[in-house]
């Protein structure tokens, strides 16, 4: 357990923390240009792109100073012939590397500066190199998620239901830019709902980007997602900044909640796993309500219903031991673990219940939904006695 004057030291250090944000000038010459051929971008796509962040933030890890963004694409070269980069990626013996995969846009520069100054096509920036937060959350099992308006109640709710079936303790959450409340009022709000929580909120106010798949399709046709950066850049800059000392971090939404076939923790399975890394798959829970609460008080507790097609399945999320995958050529996603063949494994000892109440309808319309009667409906057991157990059961 943790320390009181521990606990001090920490929320002062997480409450001063900033992000060394640099954005282009809208205004100006540069801006990033869309890797989507024009024919392939939907209604709503250009206002949706991050043209202008050019790094979320710039801080050390190790003997590094990382400088993480989304894709650097066309600015690329314009970064390389600026300072301090002018001949860190020279053939023999660089200073930097520039990693660019599965949307990431991040340059590793080996520094032990404490300040750094970017002169040079892309203008003049100067910013503190902030400092490496996994201290923080060594040795803990972290619930991991980008959120935007959530109520609070809902993710109060998330936590104590993953903190009862997993042994949670502790989550870091990406605030992306919500109106309800601060990032601050947000974490201490949680924090005085869980007090032996090591809990941070960051803000994280970048655009979120263009769907793609089905919800980005153009007459019928889907299209790619290669222009949504912003969940996959909070991940990365989770697994650096954060979280890389985790005894193991689970990275889900806060309208999924995972279930055990046996009972057992998904952080203790992942980290007694061979590979360090656990991929599950999930199915969706109706919005009809089960208990007599009015809609805008519902909370996760009030969602026990199974939805009658089986084969309505959802994308996969993980859990993993950060420690064990430290290659920079592997990539955290939503979905995926990028660069390693573990990723190509489901897990059959875990599931996640997808709530579709639990949402504020930011992507489609998934609450009320009249199309399914609950007469075609059944109760999912295991998930409602997850519920009393962790006390999620309004009485009655």
């Amino acid at each position: 357990m943790i320390g009181f004057q521990q606990r001090q030291r920490n929320d002062r250090i997480m409450n001063q923390i900033q992000l060394s944000s640099i954005r282009l000038d809208a205004d100006g010459p540069l801006h990033r240009e869309s890797p989507r051929p024009v024919e392939l971008r939907q209604a709503g796509y250009d206002a949706a792109f991050d043209t202008h962040t050019l790094f979320y933030d710039v801080y050390r890890h190790e003997g590094h100073i990382v400088f993480q963004g989304p894709p650097l694409l066309n600015l690329f070269e314009q970064v390389r012939n600026s300072l301090p980069f002018r001949s860190a990626f020279r053939p023999i013996f660089p200073w930097a590397r520039h990693v660019h995969a599965e949307k990431r846009g991040e340059i590793w520069l080996r520094s032990t500066s404490d300040h750094i100054v970017i002169d040079g096509p892309i203008g003049h920036h100067e910013m503190p190199v902030q400092p490496s937060l996994n201290h923080i959350y060594e040795n803990r099992r972290v619930l991991l998620t980008v959120s935007k308006n959530n109520p609070i109640r809902w993710i109060s709710d998330w936590i104590a239901f993953h903190a009862s079936e997993h042994g949670a303790d502790a989550a870091l959450i990406y605030d992306n830019g919500s109106s309800c409340y601060t990032p601050a009022d947000l974490q201490s709000a949680l924090r005085a709902v869980f007090p032996q929580m090591v809990i941070h909120v960051l803000s994280w106010p970048f655009p979120y980007g263009p769907q793609g798949g089905a919800t980005g399709s153009i007459n019928g046709i889907e299209t790619p997602w290669d222009s949504d950066f912003c969940q996959v850049g909070a991940l990365q800059h989770a697994r650096f900044r954060c979280l890389s000392m985790a005894r193991s971090v689970l990275q889900i939404d806060v309208d999924e909640l995972v279930l055990s076939s046996s009972c057992q923790s998904v952080f203790a399975a992942t980290e007694a796993s061979p590979s360090g890394f656990l991929k599950f798959g999930g199915r969706w829970i109706s919005p009809i309500i089960c208990t007599e609460t009015a809609p805008n008080d519902a909370r996760h507790g009030d969602f026990w219903m199974e939805m009658p097609d089986s084969t309505d399945r959802c994308t996969p999320k993980w859990c993993i031991v950060p420690s064990r995958f430290k290659f920079l050529k592997i990539s955290w996603s939503v979905h995926n673990l990028f660069g390693t063949r573990h990723n190509r494994h489901i897990s059959p000892a875990f599931e996640f219940r997808h709530l579709r109440a639990i949402s504020t309808n930011w992507k489609e319309q998934r609450w009320p939904d009249t199309s399914i009667s609950a007469t075609e409906l059944y109760p999912d057991i295991p998930l409602k006695k997850a519920y009393v157990r962790a006390g999620l059961v309004r009485a009655n």
